[in-house]
């Protein structure tokens, strides 16, 4: 058994903790992607400036402070530079990507400009390098997930060109057993869907308590505590602060995933002061 400290009451500056057992058998571990195991910020706020320069440039930026309202209605800050909780953040990337098309569409319309252009240049902002931003050194975590005999999933909002650049720029597809994506949402509906947390369990043929889900969102905390997966941890290196993740139902949260082996083993518990 490993001993890990679950968050029962929290304030900003206190938290009281009570000792919380969890089966040391668990085979399969699932992530999230942006937050988690890639930048947020980075590459999101990159493709959103290229959004935007692309929308500007094509209206002679008669639509710039739609775009700036568009934008901050999902949870980005152009201005500030920040994505915080929201549907940009937690929502699919197809959902957000209709969103912004039907935004947009609506706003080229009144500058009589095609609606299509919209979803032209959306679809040319993901760029080569978006993947490049790793929160910690993945393909290490990953070997020593696998030397411990875990099956490893990535669950995510993002779509294929996405989790493909990911999985490349950091070579770690073949560590990878299996993606949840916004493209086989037909077969594994969005996070926090019980479904889709069932069917994890289905596919490898694991029992929910032997179940790890690693998140940055109160979303991917909601899919962990849906699934009754064994073990719910929380990171504080994406849009949620610790105070979100707690307040989700985190079993522990951790400010990186350096610490997550550690966890797995029972020698370490994450930092336990809230900002």
């Amino acid at each position: 058994m490993y001993r890990v400290l679950r968050r029962l009451e929290c304030t900003p500056k206190n938290v009281h903790l009570e000792t919380r057992n969890i089966a040391s058998t668990s085979k399969l571990i699932v992530f999230d992607k942006d937050g988690t195991l890639l930048s947020f910020d980075k590459p999101w706020l990159a493709w959103c400036s290229r959004l935007k320069s692309g929308l500007a440039d094509a209206t002679a930026k008669a639509v710039e402070q739609d775009m700036t309202r568009i934008l901050r209605n999902m949870g980005v800050d152009m201005n500030k530079e920040e994505i915080g909780l929201g549907r940009f953040a937690e929502c699919s990337q197809r959902e957000v990507r209709r969103e912004l098309t039907e935004g947009f569409s609506a706003t080229l319309q009144r500058v009589s400009k095609d609606e299509e252009l919209a979803s032209d240049i959306i679809d040319s902002c993901r760029k080569e390098g978006d993947g490049k931003f790793p929160l910690t050194d993945v393909k290490t975590l990953f070997h020593d997930l696998k030397k411990r005999d875990y099956k490893i999933v990535i669950a995510t909002a993002d779509c294929d060109q996405g989790i493909d650049m990911f999985l490349d720029d950091n070579f770690i597809r073949e560590q990878v057993d299996f993606v949840m994506s916004a493209d086989n949402h037909t077969d594994f509906p969005p996070k926090p869907s019980k479904i889709s947390a069932d069917k994890l369990c289905e596919r490898f043929g694991v029992d929910s308590s032997n179940v790890v889900m690693v998140g940055d969102t109160p979303t991917d905390i909601q899919f962990g505590l849906n699934g009754e997966y064994g073990l719910v941890v929380g990171v504080t290196t994406g849009v949620g602060s610790a105070q979100d993740l707690n307040l989700a139902g985190a079993h522990v949260v951790l400010d990186d995933l350096s610490q997550l082996v550690s966890v797995l083993e029972g020698s370490h518990i994450g930092n336990s002061v809230l900002d």
